[in-house]
Order: C-alpha cells, then structure tokens, then sequence
C-alpha cells in the first residue's frame, strides 16, 4: 500500500504492505495525507519498508555516530553504491530500523522493527532524515525550533538543547493573547518566490501537534539562558550563524552542505533574526514579542 504526504510543499511515497505498518503507526502523517497519483507525482523521495532486514545491503564504511543519553543512538555507513546506510536505536537501546538510502536520496528501503513504540520511532527518524538530507538542494531546511502563530505569521525560537525553546513558546500560549502552537520540534523553513516561510511537520518532539499548515515568518529568535531579559537583532554573519547550527545537515555530503548554506544565506536575508538573552519568565516572552512583531524585514 502506497501513502502520499506532502510536508513543506513536497511530496513524498511510503510504501509499506498494511500488515507491515498500519495506520496507527503513521497516525502523526494522517494530516499531511494526499491522495496518490502514481507515477504522475513529482516526489521529493520514496521510502519503501520490507519485512526482512537481510533483504537490505550491509553497511560499508563508518561515516558518523550520534549517541543520546536517552540510550538512543545513529550510526552512518558509506554504501559500495554511493550511498547511505543508517542504523538506528530506541531509546531503550534495542534495534529499531536499518535505513539503505540511494544516492541523492530520492529513494530508500527500510526494515523496522521491535515494539510497536519501537518501529514507530524508527520510521519517523528515517522519514525526518530523508526530507532532511533530499529537500537540502530545494531552499528547504528541517530546522531544530519550537514555533508559535500569532497574527498570521509563524516565529520561530532556536537554541542548544536544554535552553527553553518550548518553554518560552509555552509563555507566549500563556501570555500572548492568539498566540497558538504550529510546531515544538521540527519545522520545515523555505524560501519561496523571495520570502520565508515556516511549515508545520509530522516531527514534533514529545509534543503531538502535527498542523499541515504554511505561515510566512514573523522572526527567527535564538534563545540563551540568562539571569536578565535582552534582545538584540543580528544581521550578516551573526545571524547566519544564529541560524545554521539549528539546521538539520551532514557535513561530510558536500550537496547538502552547500544547499542548507545557500539556504541559511537566503533565509537571513528575508527574515529579521534575533538573538535573546532570557528568564524563563512572562517578562521575556512580552519583551521577545513586543520586538519582533513591530520589526519589518
């Protein structure tokens, strides 16, 4: 059974028989769901899942490992084809999915398994890393942000993990009159005919709010913890740099390191970035929205 999804404007196939991976399991992507056109779809990647991991052709070389202190972790391989082999772990540390993608990453196989908790964690990293690593040349960027809506635009608040990213968008539900959640993990940023705009995702963290919804950008705001509340706006390089390291990208892939920095580059040049030392009190967030709601590009 083939599902179409389109997230941030593009479309992507997972192909999967129902026994394999039911519904429940991509409940996350049912509001990204599109009917599918066959060969007719212009995709920006397919992902096809098969009951047998020995199906999958064993990793290459060692490229990188990411380990995480929640016991999950991610090992990338170089394939003899050019392309990439992912391992993936729960966080509890058993075996959740072997990802093959091709080069150019417009087509992979999957193996799942586990618990059901497992499996479904296994698939979301592999569809969150292949629009990643596919959408890099596109002016599209999978970036690490808790995004908040208030008057029709999208802002977006960056930082190191632990900083208080959904903490300072949680004060400004509380706080700021309209103010609604569009995404607490992982929204998809582009440029578009010359203006930045910000999209809602099936990668949401611990926070279900998966909203297919598009917003122009009000402001990028990257947050450091402080025991005062300032703001100040970036420009140039400072902004690029508040941005790229939120970005998702690997290094070691020229095309896609030269795309997410094309991208950054264009972003930082349509959309006002901020840096704000904060509290994690009602003080920043007024002080965060006063600034950058009155600011024009």
């Amino acid at each position: 059974m083939k599902h179409r999804y389109i997230v941030g404007g593009h479309s992507f196939v997972v192909d999967a028989p129902a026994e394999l991976l039911p519904e429940k399991e991509l409940a996350a992507y049912a509001p990204f769901r599109a009917a599918y056109c066959g060969e007719n779809d212009d995709l920006l990647f397919s992902l096809t899942v098969t009951p047998c991991a020995d199906a999958l052709p064993q990793p290459g070389a060692p490229i990188a490992r990411f380990d995480e202190d929640d016991g999950s972790s991610m090992k990338l391989f170089a394939q003899p084809s050019g392309g990439i082999a992912v391992l993936l772990r729960a966080p509890a540390g058993s075996e959740c999915c072997r990802l093959s993608m091709e080069p150019g990453y417009r087509r992979a196989t999957a193996w799942t398994g586990g618990s059901e908790g497992c499996r479904r964690y296994g698939l979301d990293t592999a569809l969150m890393l292949l629009y990643a690593f596919a959408s890099a040349p596109l002016d599209t960027v999978l970036v690490h942000a808790s995004t908040v809506e208030l008057d029709g635009r999208g802002y977006l608040f960056l930082g190191r993990s632990g900083t208080g990213k959904s903490t300072h968008s949680r004060l400004w539900l509380e706080h700021v009159p309209g103010a609604r959640l569009l995404n607490d993990d992982n929204p998809v940023l582009r440029v578009v005919d010359g203006k930045a705009v910000v999209y809602g995702s099936p990668w949401s963290g611990k926070t279900p709010c998966y909203i297919a919804r598009s917003l122009p950008v009000g402001a990028i705001t990257r947050l450091h913890q402080a025991p005062h509340n300032r703001i100040a706006r970036l420009r140039g390089v400072r902004a690029y740099a508040a941005l790229h390291p939120s970005c998702s990208c690997m290094k070691w892939d020229p095309a896609m390191a030269a795309g997410v920095h094309r991208t950054v580059g264009l972003l930082t040049g349509v959309a006002p970035v901020y840096d704000l030392e904060c509290l994690p009190d009602r003080e920043a967030a007024m002080l965060c929205m006063d600034t950058v709601t009155r600011t024009e590009p």
